[in-house]
């Protein structure tokens, strides 16, 4: 059995499903007519008002049942035979359910027909089996075609009737615009913003030759449709509601073909190595393709992988150009996919706020002693001293600080207390001096307290267009000298080093990378860098770098801040010199030491906030 069934009526006719005429009162099934029309039997249901059709066939015997919903049983009979015409043989007619009128037409045979339902009517064509035949009808009022009249052309809607004008007829259309609905082009499909205007198909196909399918889709969409000189086989399908060219398009490819959509608009249908045979034959054309918001280099690498094997392409950076020459099959393709990628790309502002704070607390505390005898031993490390040269007792020479005394002649005691422990820049210096006798007892109290605070702030901001890296810096470029002093080989004459200069950048830098997701989120990969050189105390190296730095991905809304680091570090130094087991004596050991503490606190934070920039009047 053969059977193609072609309904148009979902957003083409303005017959919703479940219809007008089951919502709102059902309509009345008046008559139906069976007519031949050239070689043709053309049997017209006649009814009053908007119904929903479905149609299948049955065997043994052969019957073709149409159920009319959202219909009313108005025929004069219910049983009518024998027809007997144009490969009909009886009809038989009830109200099925109190919303369905069902129509069982008894044939002679299997035949594939069309189903076609416009306003006030419901209209099956077939081959007619048995020659020309006199119009029968179920009442005179309805047997308006005659024999002879031409047949009617089947529609081609251009686009669905809108809710202003429900139940309208069909337009016919000999071709569609081409930008009015996506373009068959066998591999790459070109989608367009009009892809919902496009006529929308219910039809099925069993058994049925896929040459009398492309004919149907040809009648439907009112396009010319080539198939190749190899294009044969079955076609079984249930399409329901689909885009014609969705439609068509699947049931190619499950049947090993392809379409595509020539210059002139016709459809050509072939296997998929014919299609690309056209290629190595068809002229070449040159085309030139402005972007606007874009690289041409970057163009340049999407589009090659579409080019065939006789496409060439090539930026001109002069212009912003990208010059192809290809086949027109892919220049569409080319240009279709540059009209997608080739748009105008957002904005997004950066502010960055990078605040390093340095906070040095230092406290000291010392005491030293120096006992002299004037007359013997000195050790004059803090203090100049003297002596009494020729024993009268009277102080006579001055000795230099740093110059010891060393009496052998008598008794005699000099001593030092945390000379080497003294306080470097002490802010209070308090000297005191006891002498017994020859003896003299200097006293040395240092005190130091230094507070130090360093604050830099630096506030970036960047503007940089989606999904590309933009970066600030802002710093110096520190000299250092390598000394290299190279490697001698043996019984070589030594050779003088060599010495290098290199640059080290320091200072603030800021790298930031946006994507703008859906509900103006911004998504940031970000780096922020705060660097600074300082002399390496105590060594030879010269110079140490200090560095703070955060590498992070955050999800931000449009305006919103976001702290990406917060970073406290706190060193603290305690040093105690002294006088061993004095300095460690309760209460009064800090008399006999010295005492160093440092404390130092380093506090960084960096903030951001994103911004959009929107088109003015968006």
């Amino acid at each position: 059995m053969t059977a193609t069934i072609l309904a148009l009526w979902t957003g083409l006719l303005g017959v919703v499903p479940g219809g007008a005429g089951a919502a709102g009162g059902a309509g009345p099934v008046t008559g139906v007519s069976i007519e031949s029309i050239a070689d043709r039997t053309e049997v017209v249901i006649a009814v009053d008002g908007a119904v929903t059709v479905r149609d299948f066939m049955l065997t043994e015997p052969h019957r073709l049942v149409i159920d009319l919903s959202g219909a009313r049983h108005a025929l004069p009979g219910d049983a009518y035979g024998p027809v007997e015409r144009g490969g009909v043989l009886a009809l038989r007619s009830s109200q099925f359910t109190p919303d369905v009128v069902r129509l069982v037409f008894e044939l002679e045979q299997p035949v594939g027909y069309t189903l076609i339902q416009s306003e006030g009517e419901v209209r099956v064509s077939f081959l007619n089996p048995s020659g020309p035949f006199q119009s029968w009808s179920t009442a005179p009022s309805i047997n308006s075609v005659a024999a002879a009249a031409p047949p009617a052309p089947l529609p081609a809607a251009t686009a669905p009737v809108t809710s202003a004008d429900p139940g309208s007829n069909p337009t016919t259309s000999a071709r569609p615009p081409l930008m009015g609905s996506p373009r068959l082009t066998g591999l790459v499909r070109v989608q367009t913003p009009a892809q919902q205007q496009v006529p929308r198909i219910t039809v099925s196909f069993v058994d049925t030759p896929i040459l009398d399918v492309l004919t149907t889709f040809s009648e439907f969409a009112g396009r010319s449709i080539v198939p190749g000189s190899n294009v044969a086989g079955l076609v079984n399908a249930v399409i329901r509601d689909q885009a014609w060219d969705d439609a068509l398009d699947v049931i190619l490819q499950a049947n090993g073909l392809s379409a595509r959509e020539l210059e002139n608009g016709i459809i050509r249908v072939d296997n998929l190595q014919n299609l690309v045979a056209l290629d190595s034959v068809a002229p070449v054309v040159t085309r030139t393709f402005r972007i606007n918001y874009g690289t041409a280099a970057e163009v340049v690498t999407v589009v090659t992988p579409l080019l065939s094997s006789r496409g060439r392409v090539a930026p001109a950076p002069a212009t912003n150009t990208v010059v192809v020459t290809d086949v027109d099959r892919v220049l569409e393709q080319i240009d279709a996919l540059i009209n997608q990628l080739d748009l105008r790309i957002p904005q997004v502002s950066i502010s960055a706020k990078i605040i390093f704070v340095n906070r040095t607390q230092i406290e000291d505390f010392g005491v030293v002693y120096d006992l002299k005898d004037s007359q013997g031993n000195q050790l004059n490390q803090l203090t100049p001293g003297g002596r009494d040269t020729d024993g009268d007792g009277i102080i006579d020479e001055q000795v230099d600080a740093g110059t010891n005394v060393v009496s052998l002649g008598g008794s005699s005691i000099a001593a030092l207390g945390n000379a080497t422990a003294r306080v470097s820049g002490a802010t209070l210096s308090i000297l005191s001096t006891l002498i017994v006798g020859r003896y003299s007892l200097l006293n040395f109290v240092d005190a130091l307290q230094q507070l130090s605070l360093t604050d830099i702030q630096a506030s970036p901001v960047l503007t940089t267009v989606d999904n590309r890296e933009a970066s600030v810096l802002v710093g110096e470029r520190t000299p250092l000298r390598i000394i290299d002093p190279g490697a001698v080989a043996v019984g070589e004459a030594a050779r003088a080093p060599i010495a290098t200069v290199q640059l080290q950048q320091t200072g603030i830098n800021l790298v930031v990378t946006p994507h703008i997701t859906s509900g103006d989120n911004i998504l940031l990969d970000i780096r922020a860098e705060r660097s600074a050189v300082e002399l390496a105390p105590g060594t030879d190296v010269g110079a140490i770098f200090r560095t703070q730095e955060a590498t992070s991905r955050v999800l931000l809304r449009d305006g919103e801040t976001a702290v990406i680091a917060g970073l406290t570090v706190t060193e603290t130094t305690l040093v105690r010199e002294g006088i061993p087991f004095l300095m460690d004596l309760p209460l009064f050991g800090r008399f006999f030491r010295l005492t160093r503490e440092q404390e130092i606190q380093r506090d960084l934070m960096i903030l951001v906030t994103p911004h959009i920039i929107r088109d003015v009047g968006n």
